[in-house]
């Protein structure tokens, strides 16, 4: 249920349907003063979570500074890379594999395994959506990895978790069962790492935290940036919120 509810209340935390929902109430509304009231909440919403300079200040102050590859002296036995990197609905697809947005969380871990900072990947993350119409993801990209020169008994997959909580339990019930050894290296996007850490934590499995696919870029603002509105930074502000909700939602089902 918990699941599901996740799944299906996601747009409820999209700042567009907030936007939206206040114009709808305006466009209804009798009252003169009310229905100015709602637009102008609509378009406070709609400057505030399109400017990329608000966004930027906020998502540098939430994602952490982790281990960098130039830090890894000692190689660690297994990666472990969460799920996210592609996208399963794109054709064609018979002929290729296709990567999502997210697609830094699997650049930099073959990066890491080709640099030979890490030993083996672990790939976990099985089917998220609740039709279940694709197949689960890591299983889906073994043959592109192993196209990448990565053998297939360095590749270990984990492919029934659908959520975070199940990606580090999963993990771990393989990572016992096949007895492997440590250190392990945790590897997912930046703005997600301190829910999935604390997963990681909470059902004993010790990592060692390894960010990726940062959301924080370096830049001066100019007025363009600052007035501009942006409709890739509404897209993103819904990742972050839903990241927050999610961290709230784990805690008070003690999953972290």
């Amino acid at each position: 249920m918990f699941f599901i509810l996740s799944k299906v209340l996601v747009f409820l935390l999209k700042p567009i349907t907030w936007v939206a929902g206040l114009l709808f109430l305006s466009w209804f509304s009798a009252r003169p003063k009310r229905k100015r009231r709602y637009v102008m909440f609509a378009l406070v919403l709609l400057l505030l979570f399109s400017n990329g300079f608000i966004f930027n200040m906020v998502i540098s102050a939430w994602e952490p500074e982790t281990l960098t590859a130039d830090k890894i002296e000692k190689p660690y036995a297994l990666g472990i890379l969460l799920g996210g990197y592609s996208n399963l609905n794109i054709r064609p697809a018979h002929d290729r594999h296709n990567l999502s947005e997210r697609a830094n969380r699997f650049v930099n871990a073959l990066e890491l395994y080709k640099k030979g900072k890490v030993q083996k990947l672990l790939l976990t993350g099985g089917q998220g959506s609740i039709t279940k119409r694709n197949p689960p993801e890591a299983s889906e990209v073994v043959a592109f990895l192993e196209t990448m020169g990565v053998p297939r008994r360095d590749i270990i997959v984990e492919d029934q978790s659908r959520n975070t909580y199940e990606n580090a339990a999963f993990s771990k019930a393989l990572i016992e069962e096949q007895q492997l050894q440590g250190p392990f290296l945790l590897l997912t996007s930046a703005w997600h790492m301190p829910r999935a850490n604390a997963c990681f934590k909470q059902v004993g499995l010790e990592v060692t935290p390894f960010a990726v696919d940062y959301l924080t870029e370096e830049w001066a603002p100019s007025p363009e940036q600052l007035i501009l509105p942006s409709a890739r930074t509404f897209y993103l502000w819904e990742l972050i919120i839903k990241e927050w909700v999610g961290i709230l939602a784990y805690r008070i089902k003690g999953y972290n």
